[in-house]
């Protein structure tokens, strides 16, 4: 009797990139929650924490070209991104809306540069208003410039990698040597921005392969809420 066996690609399925990613969202948010009175373990966490958003925003890019139903995914994204904003709020006592708003934000942005319904003209004031309001969001409107950066380069990987590459440094490196050079006080969190970077070899290594199962597109979506109330909540009786 033989026994089938599927070959998998060399390197990291969507779905185990995304995992990574979902991993190093719940280690920056312990540590912007709990770890505070000790420096390098902060750094450390909050470092890590960087993979998340660029992966994410690398995935809205894909996800429009691969989605069978655009007008469903819209409508997932929105229904997430309205309960998102609650449990955001209530975790971080914040003004803005979370990250799900944001991609939200910047699945529309890629929507609006790929569409035939839009005037050439009307592009890139409607980018620049989406922007704007990205800004009321975590991570700002520099999520939708990295998603419009892996937009742009589609179709080669490496071009979407410098692209990227080039838009975190113009967000995270010039502001640091600015302060640095203006001899302005920063702390070693201050680094932990250069995490920016850290997607860049995960992304080397994603072979194409979606992976996962039926139900995995969901992890995300229901893991972002769900582990915010529950952060908020243990802060809560620990406090």
């Amino acid at each position: 009797m033989k026994i089938k066996s599927e070959n998998k690609k060399f390197g990291i399925t969507a779905s185990e990139l995304k995992y990574i990613a979902i991993l190093a969202m719940l280690i920056d948010h312990v540590a912007y929650l709990f770890i505070h009175d000790t420096p390098t373990l902060y750094f450390c966490m909050r470092f890590v924490g960087r993979i998340t958003a660029p992966v994410m925003c690398f995935f809205i890019s894909e996800g429009y070209h691969y989605t069978r139903n655009l007008k469903k995914y819209f409508q997932r994204m929105g229904v997430f991104a309205v309960i998102s904003h609650f449990a955001f709020v209530f975790c971080f006592s914040s003004n803005k809306s979370s990250i799900i708003t944001t991609l939200f934000l910047s699945l529309l942005a890629v929507h609006i540069v790929n569409t035939d319904t839009i005037k050439k003209e009307f592009v890139l004031p409607i980018v620049i208003v989406i922007c704007r309001l990205a800004d009321f969001c975590d991570w700002g409107s520099q999520a939708v410039i990295y998603t419009l950066a892996f937009e742009m380069a589609r179709g080669n990987r490496k071009n979407q990698l410098i692209a990227y590459e080039m838009t975190a440094c113009i967000f995270k490196v010039c502001p640091l040597i600015v302060t640095i050079i203006k001899g302005n006080p920063y702390s070693l969190a201050s680094f932990a921005n250069l995490g920016i970077f850290l997607p860049i070899p995960l992304l080397l290594l994603y072979n194409g392969e979606k992976g996962g199962g039926k139900y995995t597109k969901w992890v995300f979506y229901i893991f972002y809420p769900a582990h915010l109330l529950l952060l908020r909540v243990i802060s809560y009786v620990y406090s």
